[in-house]
């Protein structure tokens, strides 16, 4: 994890139960739907015992503007979640879509119990697609530094080369605005 992030976005409730207590300083956030519904009502539950902030939202592709479109899984919502906070550049880490040396997710696999589930990368590339092509058209771009990646529909830079062009802006008298880290669960 990210522990100096500003922000921490995990969309399952079996996550943060999983994983409590988590030790972070910055806000916590997660999901709730529009609709209410037994869902809902858990993940009100979830972010009252762990002090999570709740951004509403529902199933759909693309952007959403007033609440964060699903898309399958947290990586897809923390960057609706990052355009919803004003990010005018996103950039990627760990955002496989893929097994990688055999592991489902980059931290590796869950343990065995409610947390494992197989990953349905192949339907979720045509949905970031989707995002991407809504965020560009929203002027915001999302840079994917992940080392090994099937994500293909964003721009490929190394982490190095884009802090590398961020710190020659700021030498320049370039206006950049302070990167917001977000750490995604």
């Amino acid at each position: 994890m990210a522990p100096w992030a500003d922000f921490l976005y995990a969309c399952d409730s079996r996550w943060w139960e999983h994983h409590e207590p988590i030790e972070f300083e910055g806000e916590k956030w997660t999901h709730a739907p529009i609709e209410k519904n037994g869902l809902y009502e858990t993940q009100h539950k979830v972010a009252a015992k762990y002090g999570l902030r709740v951004m509403p939202g529902k199933h759909g592709r693309g952007l959403g503007t007033a609440h964060i479109n699903y898309g399958g899984n947290s990586g897809y919502q923390a960057i609706n979640l990052a355009y919803m906070f004003g990010a005018g550049s996103i950039v990627l880490l760990g955002y496989d879509m893929q097994k990688t040396d055999g592991q489902q997710h980059w931290f590796g696999d869950h343990p065995e119990g409610p947390m494992k589930v197989d990953s349905n990368y192949s339907g979720w590339w045509n949905d970031f697609a989707k995002l991407g092509s809504d965020l560009a058209r929203k002027g915001v771009e999302v840079i994917n530094c992940t080392r090994e990646t099937a994500l293909t529909c964003f721009r490929r830079e190394s982490l190095e080369t884009v802090f590398a062009s961020t710190l020659r802006d700021a030498e320049d008298g370039g206006n950049i605005q302070r990167l917001r880290p977000v750490a995604v669960a």
